[in-house]
């Protein structure tokens, strides 16, 4: 990323503070051919769009696909101004500067280099790649032959000509002699050497930073490629989830489908449900119920069934046109399952692709290390060879030195100089020959790594646009995957109106318990209300005559001041009430149907068709037929709420309540019996009311329960015990079948312990006997009468009688009263009952005239009920 290392130590002290930084530096990588592309940006200017405007020189805006990862994502902004991103391209700037880790040793035989294409994701490391639209269409352009600088070619010598004149070893040198000429052939021999050394060493460092440069953006093609298989990869993940997703949604509606479809066809013409169990019932053979039929009659039209119920003709209709639409739908999701497949391909095709893809790296590889293997050698060694040519020349310019200055000053003889020259002359010329060879490798080595970038930016945009083309597919596949979502919803919402004739003869069902239910709520309604109105009328009236006993009495002695002053209302009579009850109209409006618990369709579930006519095996939860409906309570004692209503303000004793002050009054008013008279006649008409108010109270109740438990459990409470009874009965006659089996083994047992069992038990029954008889004249002996206790016997004597006309027995005793003999234990009326105490259970008496008061006791006094085994009655 950036290539200031210290600004990189001073960013990481500064915990990623952006601000103080001056410039940040950012690396985008080509992928189609691995260039490296720098740019420095302020940190307010650190955007995607600045990027990109950046490298428009390099390709236009509009055809840059950039690619930050891993995992290889479009970046964004808010990603790429974090200390996280930031970091993370620093760090991969860092794993790819394979040629600038070389140790310091790197010029030995063994240079220590970092690997290259190692695998990096684990370190945290990201790369920004620049991707051309253009080379993923079909239409994309071949890449550009890769030329390499200095070209694979022999290098260019020097040669004589080029060589400069040497410069005068002498100054006062003037003139040339023959031996200073043979010299200086010398001399230029040496410095010619010495020049095509030297450019055989610069050529070397050429070739190898070429191949270094051409071998990194190779590397850069690689890393390419793996962002943008790991984004292909990423896209074909979400499509095997949507297409799963999909499938599994596609599956379960279509199942729905064809299982309403096959329903609404056997509702229709009957026959067997083709996915469901079983037979199912059409609509013609359930009738309806007779107080609709009339209902029908009466608003002019004929309905004899559920069919009847139904426009058939449009349902028909509508049912050809959802069965169309499947099938369309059902081809749709085939040819979007077969889009799916060739868009994701099969795992043997991309292994091939991986595979290939992995062999690419490998070469790359291969070629990373022979480069610098055999690059770094050759350079050693053409270094170290113009080593030995400058030092050759060195030596030979010394030894003309020498040569020349010995002859200008003492006249010596300058012939010795020679065969030194020409010895050293032909060692450096035998040098020049290996380093051409050398330079001959490093060439070759060049031009394959050249053509080798060739080839991979050439295997790049194959590999690229079979990506493209792979995402293009998946992309068609998703938007036809939105597309019949769509449909499906379609089709479901057509779907749910062929579930209104599935589901009727349930929903009739129901239709009937909810008219028996809210006709059992206006009942109750009615019920209660007139219950209320009958306390209130009786609480008005026992007001009226408490005050009139008031008025009478004690009242009559006050001054007027007291009925003026102190209380004006004094002498008035209590207020009317004259409720304002809601309508309970809506009951004329319901069919009656029957009471609770009486279906016509519950005997659909139970198979029961006697003469045509259905009966119902379900019962209500509270049946009680001896409590009194509402109807007909309230037509025997006359309580309706219409009735109740024109009764406020007229009291039923012949009281006149309407005026505002009591005038008359019954000479028998003030008396207590009179009043108590009064009070208890019109108690027993606000529990008459109680109670046709608490039957109606409970047969709603009965209903709405009723319904709750059917809806929750699918079919009528009586069903459960006739699945129960059912599996009972299978129980018991699999137990039998064994038990039979096991009768035939235990015969041969039964027939020879019978003559012992026989003898045994008889003469251990007699013992018994004998044994029983003498403990209960004991016992018969001892009668309690100061506790009463299990096994105690005791005496009962009647003391009057009770409802129904029936004797009431208590036990003698001392001390311990209200023990009564058990009405079950009763036959007849004999004078007295003696027995043995076999079950005892204590009450509490309650009010007078009632069930738990049932031997007239004051209220709040416990008592006890005795069931006893009779011994002996008089």
């Amino acid at each position: 990323m950036a290539s200031n290392p210290s600004q990189l130590t001073d960013n990481d002290n500064m915990r990623g503070n952006f601000d103080s930084i001056s410039t940040i530096r950012l690396r985008v990588l080509a992928a189609s051919t691995g260039t490296c592309y720098p740019i420095s940006l302020h940190p307010n200017e650190l955007s995607v769009a600045n990027i990109r405007t950046r490298l428009a020189a390099s390709l236009p805006i509009n055809d840059q696909i950039l690619l930050l990862g891993p995992p290889f994502k479009v970046p964004k902004d808010s990603l790429l101004r974090t200390n996280e991103t930031i970091n993370a391209l620093r760090l991969g700037d860092e794993e790819d500067d394979y040629f600038g880790a070389l140790s310091p040793s790197s010029t030995g035989d063994n240079p220590q280099r970092r690997g290259i294409l190692v695998p990096t994701e684990r370190s945290g490391s990201k790369r920004l790649f620049l991707f051309s639209k253009r080379a993923l269409s079909e239409g994309a352009p071949e890449p550009p032959i890769c030329t390499i600088d200095p070209p694979p070619d022999p290098l260019p010598m020097p040669t004589q000509s080029d060589m400069p004149p040497p410069p005068p070893i002498l100054p006062s040198e003037t003139q040339s002699t023959p031996l200073r000429m043979a010299l200086e052939v010398y001399e230029r021999q040496f410095m010619l050497n010495m020049a095509k050394g030297r450019a055989y060493a610069d050529g070397a460092d050429l070739r190898l930073a070429a191949c270094r440069k051409c071998v990194s953006e190779q590397a850069v093609i690689v890393q390419a490629l793996r962002a943008a298989v790991s984004n292909l990869a990423d896209h074909r993940s979400g499509a095997s989830r949507e297409r799963k997703q999909f499938s599994d949604e596609y599956t379960l509606a279509a199942s729905s489908h064809i299982e309403l479809l096959n329903k609404f066809d056997a509702r229709l013409e009957g026959g067997v449900d083709v996915i469901g169990s079983g037979k199912s019932q059409s609509l013609d053979s359930i009738p309806l119920h007779p107080a609709l039929v009339s209902a029908a009659r009466s608003a002019g039209r004929v309905m004899e069934s559920l069919l009847d119920a139904v426009p058939l003709e449009q349902e028909k209709a509508w049912a050809g046109k959802c069965r169309t639409a499947h099938e369309r739908l059902s081809n749709s999701f085939h040819e979007l399952d077969s889009a799916f497949g060739s868009a994701l391909g099969t795992a043997v095709s991309w292994n091939e692709y991986a595979q290939g893809d992995l062999a690419a790296e490998e070469s790359v590889k291969a070629l990373y290390a022979e480069v610098e293997d055999v690059g770094i050698r050759v350079r050693n060694s053409q270094a170290e060879r113009l080593a030995v040519l400058s030092s050759n020349h060195t030596e030979a310019v010394r030894i003309i030195s020498i040569a020349i200055k010995s002859e200008a000053e003492i006249g010596a003889s300058t012939n010795s100089a020679f065969p030194m020259l020409e010895s050293s002359s032909q060692a450096s010329s035998s040098i020049l020959p290996a380093m051409e060879a050398d330079d001959s490798v490093l060439a070759e080595l060049s031009k394959r790594v050249s053509d080798a970038k060739t080839e991979s930016m050439r295997r790049m945009r194959t590999r690229l646009r079979q990506i493209s083309a792979a995402q293009s597919a998946i992309a068609r596949a998703n938007s036809s995957v939105t597309v019949l979502r769509h449909a499906v919803a379609q089709q479901n919402e057509d779907c749910s109106h062929l579930e209104h004739v599935v589901e009727l003869p349930t929903s009739y069902n129901d239709f009937i318990k909810e008219i028996r239910r809210r006709r059992a709520y206006c009942a109750a309604f009615t019920s209660n209300a007139a219950a209320m109105i009958s306390k209130l009328n009786s609480m008005r009236a026992d007001e009226v005559k408490l005050r009139e006993r008031f008025l009478r009495g004690p009242g009559r002695h006050l001054m007027p001041a007291f009925f003026e002053v102190f209380a004006p209302t004094l002498a008035s009579s209590p207020a009317v009430f004259s409720p304002q009850l809601p309508d309970v109209s809506e009951l004329e409006t319901l069919p009656n149907v029957g009471e609770i618990g009486m279906s016509s369709l519950e005997s659909e579930n139970t198979g029961n068709r006697q003469g045509g006519e259905r009966t119902s095996n379900a019962s209500t939860l509270t049946d009680c037929p001896s409590i009194c409906h509402p109807s007909t309570s309230n037509d025997k004692h006359g309580m309706d709420l219409g009735s109740t209503m024109g009764r406020v303000g007229n009291d039923p004793r012949g009281s006149i309540i309407g005026p505002s002050f009591i005038v008359s009054v019954d000479d028998n008013s003030g008396h207590d019996d009179v009043i108590m008279r009064t009070v208890c006649h019109e108690g027993s008409d606000a529990r008459r009311e109680d109670s046709n108010a608490e039957c109606a109270t409970l047969l709603y109740e009965n209903a709405t329960l009723r319904q709750a438990l059917e809806r929750a459990g699918g079919k009528p409470p009586l069903l459960y015990v006739n699945d129960k009874t059912k599996q009972i009965s299978m129980d018991v006659a699999e137990k039998n079948a064994k038990i039979s089996s096991m009768e035939v083994e235990l015969a041969n047992m039964k027939l020879e312990l019978e003559k012992a069992r026989r003898d045994t038990q008889q003469s251990r029954q007699s013992q018994k006997n004998s044994a029983t008889t003498q403990t209960e004249v004991n016992q018969c002996d001892k009668i309690s009468h100061t506790s009463f206790q299990v096994g105690d016997v005791g005496l009962f004597m009647p003391t009057g009688r009770g409802k129904g006309g029936k004797r009431i027995y208590l036990a003698f005793h001392s001390g311990c009263p209200h023990r009564y003999l058990s009405s079950d234990c009763i036959t007849g009326s004999p004078d007295f009952v003696l027995g043995r105490i076999v079950y005892q259970e204590e009450f509490t008496a309650g009010a007078l005239e009632s069930d738990s008061n049932p031997f007239g006791l004051h209220v709040g006094t416990k008592y006890w009920v005795l069931t006893v085994e009779t011994m002996k009655r008089g």
